[in-house]
């Protein structure tokens, strides 16, 4: 009897419901995109992370984009995205929610 392997340890699916944060949105937005860099009116939180279906990404897996970018993401998919403008999602995340959580959150308390 074959048994199935799991990749990763752990569940197989997000049993709790993403994390929503208007704030870091509005921090996101803020910034340039990262992918052609232009910064401009309707700049727009890209959900990059994991989700289910139906529904978003966490607020805290977002990245800015500008909205030609955005649709490109969607249009050619988030592996293909990342290898065209040389990006790495997993690492910028990290990074913009560093500089959020040590520099800014604390000093709006």
């Amino acid at each position: 009897m074959n048994t199935p392997l799991q990749i990763r340890p752990g569940p197989m699916y997000q049993g709790s419901k993403p994390i929503r944060d208007r704030e870091y949105l509005k921090f996101i937005r803020h910034l340039p995109c990262i992918a052609c860099g232009r910064h401009k009116w309707g700049m727009q939180a890209m959900h990059t992370g994991p989700h289910g279906i139906g529904q978003k990404a966490s607020d805290t897996d977002v990245l800015p984009g500008c909205p030609a970018c955005h649709r490109e993401l969607h249009e050619i998919g988030p592996e293909r995205f990342q290898f065209r403008y040389h990006l790495d999602f997993a690492a910028l995340r990290t990074m913009f929610q560093h500089f959020y959580t040590s520099k800014l959150k604390g000093r709006a308390a």
